[in-house]
């Protein structure tokens, strides 16, 4: 690959050196690699801020794109270092459900990163992002295959992030997951549901949150100012709003708080 795609995501902070390393590293095997920052706000130690800035993203990018994911708070312990094969992606980062939704995708292929001459040492027991997941990227990069870097396994650790429940065809329970910067929370529940997806969550179904019964609407305009809402994520997942206000300052939460779709007609 003549100029490689990589997509780096952390939670090391914008601006840190931290990132300048990892940049160095990959640049160092791969001087003619792309560089994209996908985020490194994520929250610290945030697993499932992290898979779902992937669930959103990761897979707009061309394939070919190697992610290098960054979200390690077990880093140094006995967790394994991975890389994923998936939908024409390439994934490296650690065993920890971070890169759970390359795994759930059909056909993945997952390795453990145990060819440690292919590492920079000496290693650094609490920055593996540099140490293992950059040089092992680069390493992918020159057209190894997964084979080459790793041991194949079948264990590897799924997204953290909790399924909806189907009850039967006419409800779906789920949850929030998170809050964006506006203050929508962020849901489980996919916007499209069926073998082929051919139904959606929408003005047909009613929104139980909380106790109250929650309208659908298709813009955040769409509402009068205020009101707490249901609408279509851009990542086709269901989230909760407030019409020009937040919905997170609303609930008080930005996890778990519980909704329930009910068909209506």
């Amino acid at each position: 690959m003549d100029s490689p795609l990589f997509v780096l995501t952390s939670d090391l902070g914008n601006g840190s050196p931290a990132v300048a390393q990892l940049k160095a590293v990959i640049l160092a095997a791969a001087p003619s690699a792309r560089l994209f920052d996908l985020s490194h706000d994520i929250p610290p130690q945030s697993i499932r801020y992290a898979e779902l800035a992937l669930r959103n993203t990761a897979f707009l990018f061309p394939a070919g794109t190697i992610h290098v994911v960054v979200v390690d708070p077990d880093v140094g312990t006995d967790r394994r270092a991975i890389a994923v094969a998936a939908k024409g992606h390439l994934f490296v980062g650690p065993d920890n459900g971070v890169l759970g939704v390359a795994i759930a995708q059909g056909g993945a292929e997952v390795v453990t990163l145990d060819r440690h001459e292919l590492w920079r040492h000496p290693v650094a027991p609490t920055f593996h992002g540099r140490d293992v997941f950059a040089p092992i990227a680069a390493t992918l990069a020159t057209g190894r295959p997964l084979s080459g870097v790793g041991t194949p396994i079948t264990n590897a650790k799924p997204s953290g992030l909790p399924p909806p429940t189907f009850k039967d065809e006419r409800t779906v329970l789920g949850e929030t997951l998170g809050a964006d910067r506006f203050g929508n929370l962020m849901t489980n529940i996919p916007s499209h549901i069926g073998p082929a997806g051919e139904q959606e969550l929408a003005e047909s179904w009613l929104f139980e949150i909380e106790g109250q019964t929650v309208p659908f609407r298709r813009t955040y305009m769409a509402a009068k100012q205020g009101r707490l809402i249901v609408t279509q994520g851009a990542d086709r997942f269901l989230e909760v709003a407030v019409a020009r206000g937040s919905a997170k300052e609303r609930i008080g939460a930005e996890m778990g708080t519980k909704i329930q779709c009910i068909k209506a007609r």
